[in-house]
């Protein structure tokens, strides 16, 4: 994990993730304090990245103070084109998922909403996710009262398969709690 110009996709600077392992590679923003909502927004580029058909891992985990996954966003190959997910979990750690995306090799804006429930039975919990401005998926009827998001995980998290080797590219990471944050 490294910081370079040559990863900089709105700045100056941008964060390369140099994947030549199994081995999670990532950043934590600690500053997420008992959110029920949380909103976060950033550039991804593929840069290439050689992943073997049905590769994937994970770019961004939100966690609860317990380490529980609330929330997280995936990345993956499907052999013809690279693609995104995201995922919300529910009290019982049971992920309702959205359907997988394709992107094409190059930068991207990926931004997220998601919510907890606001009571025991109003299942009313959700997620949003937008890919360059434009929403792709809006998850709702997740019963995620007791979820709160303390901490979130950014690069390559989790779940790197032995297929997927080179660098991708992070820049511009932004959390709210409440408004849309956009390109």
């Amino acid at each position: 994990l490294s910081v370079s110009t040559a990863a900089a996709l709105q700045q100056t600077y941008g964060m390369r993730a140099g994947i030549n392992s199994n081995t999670s590679i990532y950043v934590t923003d600690s500053s997420p304090a008992n959110e029920a909502r949380y909103r976060s927004r950033f550039y991804f580029n593929p840069n290439s990245i050689t992943m073997a058909s049905g590769n994937a891992h994970y770019l961004l985990y939100g966690l609860t103070g317990n380490g529980v996954v609330t929330v997280r966003l995936e990345f993956g190959w499907s052999g013809t084109s690279y693609r995104i997910r995201a995922a919300a979990s529910n009290n019982s750690t049971t992920f309702t998922t959205t359907p997988w995306f394709n992107i094409s090799n190059a930068p991207h804006y990926i931004e997220i909403d998601w919510r907890a429930a606001t009571g025991t039975s109003t299942n009313d919990g959700n997620l949003t996710l937008w890919i360059d401005g434009t929403q792709r998926a809006n998850l709702t009827g997740i019963n995620n009262n007791t979820r709160r998001i303390e901490s979130v995980r950014f690069g390559a998290v989790a779940g790197i398969d032995s297929g997927t080797r080179g660098a991708t590219y992070f820049d511009a990471f932004r959390s709210s709690r409440q408004s849309y944050i956009g390109p």
